[in-house]
């Protein structure tokens, strides 16, 4: 019987040891506060270093703040909601993509809107990959993962 890909990586994932490094870097932007706070925890407790923004417009500040250059960014990974106020993901992919410092970090855009073309409009404006919300735990887990080139399966082997 084949396994179900979202079954996997368990909700529940065990806390970092001590001492340890964070496995990535990930910048969040996403404004509903309760989705922010889920996301964090979840990644935190892969052993992900997490910097989370209410808007586009503070990840971008957060981008530049992390004085990244060429191919290092300084964050191994963007998570962004396609809408917030100020500053929309679509917009912030749009910058990312133009900026030599940025234009190779990946972004994983997430919508709460079921519209027919949003994983068009997200790959149009240069996100790596689109996932329409909700989604679970273990689903969006892996595919940070993946995102992260299986950093966090691999971690501690």
């Amino acid at each position: 019987m084949d396994q179900d890909p979202e079954d996997v990586v368990p909700d529940e994932l065990p806390e970092p040891e001590a001492g340890t490094f964070p496995v990535a870097t990930v910048l969040l932007a996403e404004d509903d506060p309760d989705i922010r706070d889920l996301f964090t925890m979840v990644m935190e407790g892969a052993g992900i270093a997490v910097t989370a923004v209410s808007d586009g417009q503070q990840a971008l500040e957060a981008l530049h703040g992390a004085g990244g250059t060429g191919d290092d960014p300084g964050f191994d990974l963007l998570v962004t909601d396609m809408w917030m106020p100020k500053l929309s993901g679509l917009d912030l992919c749009r910058r990312l993509r133009a900026d030599p410092a940025t234009q190779g970090l990946p972004v994983l855009m997430l919508s709460a809107y079921g519209r027919l073309r949003g994983r068009e409009e997200a790959m149009m404006v240069g996100a790596t990959e689109y996932v329409q919300k909700p989604v679970r735990p273990s689903q969006f887990i892996s595919k940070v993962d993946s995102l992260l080139g299986g950093r966090l399966v691999t971690r501690g082997s």
